[in-house]
């Protein structure tokens, strides 16, 4: 009997049991048991898991704590699984952006450096010329009042005389030599000698005939003169620049035409003349306004006619002494208020002082063969020399001390024998 009371209790209770539904017994049972584990699941995501060993460790701003906005709460649990997703992925998106974003500025640190270089003078360096050669003629004075040619074979050879009672030297393109036999026995007419100083002859035969120079093809020669013709406006005589026919002396030849010099040969008022690459001649002239001017054509003033239309090339008391290419190279007293070497396009730009020395007397610039160096006289050492320079620039060098050839006070003679009115040539 207590048997069977004790089975219809508990048959009751399994009645009302059931009479209660099967979701409340779980939530009443189940529900306890799985809000820890559920947030044990949740809270265990934050730790960066499944960061690459090599990645840096982030900085103090890049924090992997959760914000408040990231800790979602779960209504069931594949919500809750899947937010857990979802925050280990943005966790990882925040702590990849401190890596990203120094790589533009590792990008553009290397275009910086190259600026630098660009402003250094060694960038385009002035390219060193090739060595002295060929051999310089120049004027001394004997200690007397005259002047001998003298000669030096470079790039270090002694000086030897090569005429006497000569002056302001020509060489040509292939070495041959005029000169002014100023006190020679042939008395103020110009002179050739071959390139091995053998005498030739002379080539001119009026009185004071003087700074012959070389066309650039060695067929033809210009000099000047200061007393063959006379200003018609003063009466006085008139310095003017001529060219012959041939390297014959007027008196021989042939044509009429070509005898009287003073009529057709001539070129313009001036002297000290040089002829361009070009076919112009370049002078000093005192008509007018002083300085150096150009005829062009020269070549054609004979058939012209004679006299050429002349254009100022450079203001001043510049006497040409040589040419090369597109340059005429000068003496000049008042350009600077002080005798330098200078060198100046044939268009009128591009003036060059190329001494450079304020204190002391330079002059006479002739260019080398190669068209590389230009050597001047100077007094800068406190005797005067011939200097040597590159003619893209650089520090002039002594070649040749004039006191190893005579022990005089000068070099050169006085008044109308000044340094300045000679001539030095560069010859191969």
């Amino acid at each position: 009997m207590r048997k069977k009371l004790s089975s219809l209790i508990i048959l009751g209770l399994i009645t009302t049991l059931l009479a209660c539904g099967s979701d409340e017994i779980f939530s009443a049972f189940v529900t306890p048991t799985l809000t820890p584990t559920f947030e044990m699941a949740r809270f265990s995501t934050p730790t960066p898991t499944g960061i690459p060993s090599d990645t840096p460790t982030p900085g103090p701003t890049d924090t992997l704590t959760p914000t408040p906005e990231e800790t979602v709460t779960p209504t069931s649990s594949p919500t809750a699984v899947n937010s857990a997703e979802a925050v280990t992925e943005a966790e990882d998106h925040t702590f990849d952006s401190p890596v990203d974003t120094p790589t533009p500025e590792a990008t553009a640190t290397p275009t910086a450096p190259p600026l630098p270089p660009t402003a250094t003078p060694t960038d385009t360096p002035v390219p060193t010329p090739a060595p002295l050669s060929g051999r310089i003629a120049f004027p001394v004075d004997d200690g007397g009042g005259n002047y001998d040619v003298w000669v030096v074979v470079l790039p270090d050879g002694e000086p030897f005389t090569v005429q006497k009672g000569a002056r302001q030297p020509s060489f040509s393109n292939d070495g041959r030599l005029l000169v002014n036999l100023e006190k020679s026995p042939y008395e103020n007419h110009i002179g050739l000698l071959d390139a091995n100083y053998t005498w030739q002859g002379l080539v001119s035969d009026s009185p004071e005939d003087a700074y012959p120079y070389w066309r650039p093809d060695g067929n033809l020669y210009v000099f000047s003169n200061p007393q063959l013709l006379i200003d018609p406006g003063t009466g006085d005589r008139l310095p003017y620049v001529f060219i012959p026919c041939s390297l014959r002396r007027p008196v021989e030849e042939d044509r009429v035409q070509c005898r009287d010099i003073a009529t057709d040969g001539k070129v313009a008022a001036g002297e000290s003349p040089v002829w361009t690459d070009d076919d112009r001649i370049a002078f000093l002239s005192f008509e007018g306004d002083d300085g150096i001017y150009v005829v062009n054509n020269a070549s054609g003033l004979w058939n012209a006619g004679g006299v050429g239309s002349r254009e100022l090339l450079v203001a001043g008391n510049g006497r040409p002494n040589d040419t090369d290419g597109f340059q005429v190279f000068f003496s000049a007293g008042s350009i600077d208020q002080n005798w330098e070497a200078y060198a100046i396009d044939l268009d009128g730009n591009n003036l060059v002082n190329l001494s450079n020395s304020p204190n002391f007397q330079d002059g006479l610039p002739t260019v080398s063969p190669d068209g590389n160096w230009v050597a001047f006289v100077s007094d800068r050492d406190g005797t005067w020399g011939i200097w040597v320079m590159p003619r893209l620039g650089g520090e002039p060098t002594k070649l040749l001390d004039f006191s190893t050839i005579n022990t005089n006070p000068s070099p050169w003679g006085a008044e109308d024998h000044a340094w300045m009115n000679e001539r030095m040539s560069w010859g191969p």
